[in-house]
């Protein structure tokens, strides 16, 4: 949590401060305001799903599960049941439902939590065994099984949101109508709640609706059915769970939470956004997280790879210096000690060689100079060559990808995985960490400290040679190389992929002549600085002179190197591969043997990790603990599992999951938890109530996809963040001068900013820099309004795309308008929601033109005239009820 001396001016940076103060205490008094509209519409339904919740026996109870091959509806009513009542505070009435079992000892329990000032009711299932023997097998477990009517006048639309995959599209919303004899299934990929899909809905039916949310940070699933035409049937619920217990043993659903609506479906939005900053965000220090704007060197120094401490210093000093004041330092990725880049987790020691004094002496560094610290950590994946994963075997789950299959070759020499070659021998595909290999798959991949990595290939006759190859990049993260053909030194074909204007695909089509031993060598090098994701794939076929056709993928062999034509090996770091250079790679591999997920449902490994990033945090002087997660957890949790076990693993470690949170938090009241999971991949509410999104996308900077993103996912979630270079082509990583563009600036921001600009460069316009951030702090009070798209949604470059954020306590908001490159028109009628039609509101424009007043019914019926000349370009103001 940021305390109120981070907003303090410097000598330097006084005025900036002061108005930076101002702005910040507003938003602390926004951020508790009383709801202007009565949130008791939909009340009447939360009783009568409280009754059913509690009375309810049979079908008519809106759960389920199959025990011992019978069904609740058949087992609960001749099972002993008590139920309690309880006072929580806070507007909340806590429910609680027990059932026992007296011949097996199973226990039931729902726990429930009504809300008083909201339309909101939510709940859990727990199952324990009591007895002294295993239970029958628990199966078919529905944490909501519901079967609600369809009113003649409400055909029911699903509104649905796509999650997160490094995409221009993460966050975006959808709609499917639900006909009878439709049904739409929803579930995450690999384990990450938010992978690929949201698991936040809104189901509307006429000018009523029901938002459904799912609370699981793991494999989750989610029905909407309707089999005929009067009924519609919700489930959900832990994807698989098919498990004996054993004595002693309790496991749990998924949260459920409903929240009813009636009339307008954004009210129900802005509803939803109310609850969760009324009950379920976290709070550090008793206060909701202010807007924040952060600083990084990730850009220059690949995350911290290359970040020691007077590097470290010299930034802050940097940010200072021009005036950019910073609330938080982000250190990101790479701190601890590795050998093979920032990927290699799991020996959480901070690396005394590049900072001597540990990353103290940095945390006291900014906090002398009112800033505090942000520290990355990625506990749960633990890679080869790490002190978990040599030490540890026993905590350590393994992947189904662990299969026979993937063979590969290494240079023993180099001590380290890569360079390397990976083949999939298999029939069937395999996978680790975000890279698939479809069977028959060959793939290379450079080293660690600019080693390439090289494919060559040995003519057995003299003549002409058809040459066929595919590159691609094989890693879901994004592989970024560079690729070469190479004759005798010459290089014939240089290409990027996913860099340098390439992308994920480069071809190389050619007809060589070669003398019988000579070679043609297939190079796949860095291409971005960095060797990080860079698995790319090959596709190689060599027609020689008499009509042989010799295929790579044929005639891989895991065991003989060099065998017939083929040869693999690596050459050392260069501007240019040097193939003269050219080394075997000696060493048979098995990648499948790669990463491991530490098991939080084991007590050993859940105590170690606590003790152990309790006393980082506290031994560093941490202030905001960021947690990422850059793995599909689901096949090690399967993995696992024995057949009358199924998802035992995966639910037990979500509980361990959630509890290491919780006892961090215990520990540390006045911390704020940033959960990132590549980049917004377990953003589910149970984790949301615990840690905020700070880097909501690894889909970074470019300006139409941020834009969509704020649009996105503001409908539910009102505190998020992201990052800024100001400069719409700003590449992941990089440094240099980078112009300052209010476009693409505005299209980045958020409540959480990071900026990720090189500030070594003093030419920079950090004038205009400074004007744009002091807008954004103006602005920023605003961010946990009431929130209104004003345009459809769009990722297409000819559409204009903005949204309003509306206090109806000031009759006071913020506008962003956009647009884009391919836009014709220069003025957008812009529409404005919930003003006082009699009433003036004066305009406070930071970009674009239009008028400085308006009635308040000119601007919702006509429109308020917004004038943007350049393309792309934007539009930002603030109006006020005068």
């Amino acid at each position: 949590m940021m305390g109120t001396k981070l907003w303090l001016p410097i000598w330097l940076c006084r005025v900036v401060g002061e108005i930076a103060l101002v702005y910040l205490l507003l938003g602390e008094l926004f951020a508790t305001y009383v709801l202007a509209e009565s949130p008791h519409k939909g009340r009447g339904e939360v009783k009568h799903f409280v009754e059913a919740l509690m009375r309810a026996k049979g079908p008519d109870w809106p759960c389920s599960f199959v025990f011992g091959g019978k069904s609740s509806a058949e087992l609960l009513p001749h099972w002993e049941e008590r139920t309690e009542r309880e006072e929580l505070g806070d507007g909340r009435v806590g429910h609680r439902r027990l059932w026992r079992d007296p011949a097996t000892g199973l226990e039931v329990r729902l726990e429930a939590v009504e809300y008083q000032d909201f339309p909101v009711i939510e709940w859990t299932l727990f199952f324990a065994n009591k007895g002294g023997e295993d239970t029958p097998i628990l199966e078919e477990v529905l944490s909501l099984n519901w079967r609600l009517k369809v009113q003649s006048d409400g055909s029911p639309l699903l509104h649905y949101h796509l999650g997160s995959q490094a995409s221009a599209t993460d966050y975006a919303p959808q709609e499917a109508p639900l006909e009878a004899g439709q049904s739409r299934r929803f579930a995450p990929v690999g384990g990450r709640p938010s992978n690929g899909i949201w698991p936040y809905f809104n189901l509307a039916m006429g000018k009523q609706g029901v938002i459904v949310v799912i609370g699981w940070p793991g494999q989750w699933m989610a029905e909407f059915a309707r089999p005929e035409g009067s009924q519609l049937y919700l489930r959900a619920g832990q994807e698989l769970l098919r498990t004996k217990l054993l004595p002693g043993e309790e496991i749990r659903t998924p949260l459920v939470v409903l929240l009813f609506w009636e009339g307008d479906r954004w009210k129900g939005q802005n509803l939803w956004r109310r609850w969760m900053m009324a009950h379920a965000m976290p709070r550090p220090g008793g206060k909701l997280p202010r807007p924040m704007f952060l600083a990084s060197s990730s850009r220059a120094y690949e995350e911290m790879i290359h970040a020691n401490e007077e590097n470290q210093k010299m930034h802050i000093d940097r940010y200072l210096e021009e005036c950019l004041r910073i609330d938080y330092w982000w250190m990101d990725a790479g701190w601890y000690i590795q050998e093979q880049g920032w990927p290699q987790v799991g020996t959480w020691e901070v690396d005394r060689c590049r900072f001597p004094r540990g990353l103290r002496a940095i945390s006291d560094y900014a906090h002398s100079r009112g800033i505090k610290i942000l520290v990355w950590f990625e506990p749960e994946r633990v890679m080869p060559g790490t002190w978990l994963y040599e030490n540890r075997p026993q905590w350590l789950l393994t992947p189904y990808s662990e299969h026979p299959g993937l063979r590969g070759w290494a240079a023993s020499e180099l001590g380290r995985p890569e360079p390397s070659v990976t083949f999939n021998s298999a029939t069937e595909e395999r996978r680790f960490a975000n890279i698939v290999w479809e069977p028959k798959t060959f793939s290379f991949h450079p080293g660690g400290r600019g080693e390439y990595c090289v494919v060559r290939f040995r003519s057995e006759e003299s003549g002409r040679h058809q040459v066929e190859a595919i590159f691609k990049g094989l890693d879901r993260s994004t592989t970024t190389t560079e690729v070469f053909v190479v004759m005798k030194g010459d290089v014939l074909f240089r290409a990027g992929i996913n860099v340098a204007g390439g992308e994920n695909e480069a071809r190389y089509q050619g007809e060589v002549i070669l003398a019988a031993g000579e070679n043609l060598d297939f190079v796949v090098g860095w291409g971005n600085g960095s060797h990080i994701c860079d698995t790319t794939g090959l596709e190689l076929t060599v027609s020689t002179p008499s009509g042989y056709v010799r295929r790579l993928s044929q005639e891989f062999d895991p065991f003989r190197n060099p065998s017939g034509c083929w040869s693999y090996g690596w050459l050392p770091p260069g501007q240019l591969p040097d193939v003269q250079q050219f080394r075997l790679l000696d060493k048979p591999t098995s990648p499948g043997a790669g990463p491991r997920l530490l098991n939080l449902g084991n007590p050993q490994a859940w105590a170690w990790l606590v003790e152990r990033i309790d006393g980082l945090i506290v031994q560093e002087g941490i202030d905001l603990y960021r947690q990422d997660f850059n793995i599909d957890p689901l096949p090690f949790w399967r993995s696992a599992d024995d057949p009358d076990r199924q998802g035992i693993t995966e639910n037990k470690y979500v509980v361990g999951f959630l509890a290491f949170w919780d006892e961090l938090r215990r520990r540390h009241p006045e911390m704020l938890i940033d959960s990132c999971a590549s980049g917004g991949r377990r953003n589910d509410l149970e984790t949301m109530r615990r840690a905020v999104p700070l880097w909501r996308s690894d889909y970074a900077y470019e300006p139409i996809g941020h834009q969509c993103m704020t649009y996105g996912i503001s409908l539910w979630l009102p505190f998020h963040g992201t990052g800024t270079v100001a400069y719409a082509a700003a590449p992941y990583y990089g440094s240099g001068p980078t112009p300052v563009e209010p476009y693409a600036f505005w299209s980045n921001v958020a409540p959480s900013l990071v900026c990720g600009i090189d500030v070594r460069v003093r030419e920079l316009d950090y004038g205009s820099l400074r004007r744009l951030i002091g807008h954004w702090r103006e602005l920023s009070q605003f961010y946990y309004a009431d929130f209104y798209p004003l345009t459809p949604f769009s990722v297409s470059p000819a559409e204009w795309i903005g949204w309003q954020f509306h206090d109806p306590e000031k009759d006071a908001g913020a506008v962003q308008l956009f647009r884009r490159q391919d836009c014709q028109e220069e003025v957008y009628p812009l529409k404005l929601r919930e003003l006082d039609p009699q009433a003036i509101y004066t305009i406070t424009v930071f970009e674009g033109e239009m008028p400085q007043e308006a009635l308040g019914r000119e601007l919702m019926e006509q429109g308020l005239p917004v004038r943007i000349a350049s393309k792309p370009g934007v539009a930002v103001f603030l109006y006020q009820k005068r």
